[in-house]
């Protein structure tokens, strides 16, 4: 049975890749596009870390969404 911390952080790669791969952008252009390098933005996509503050605003300023849209877990 999976911990609500990792089903949390499967939802936040979700999303994250869903909204990556619905601009057809790859992990590159979006490092060039953010300034966030292309392994963090993988390690958070892979679970493997949670964002930094301002990752975290970059990312969802750079989608358009909120920080709690993208990264908030459950409503």
């Amino acid at each position: 049975m999976k911990t609500v911390s990792a089903v949390r952080r499967t939802k936040e790669r979700a999303q994250l890749r869903q909204l990556r791969e619905e601009a057809n952008l790859t992990l590159r252009e979006v490092a060039k596009l953010t300034g966030v390098s292309v392994p963090t933005i993988s390690r958070i996509e892979n679970g493997d870390s949670p964002p930094h503050i301002r990752t975290a605003l970059r990312l969802a300023e750079f989608f358009e969404t909120t920080v709690e849209d993208l990264f908030g877990g459950f409503k």
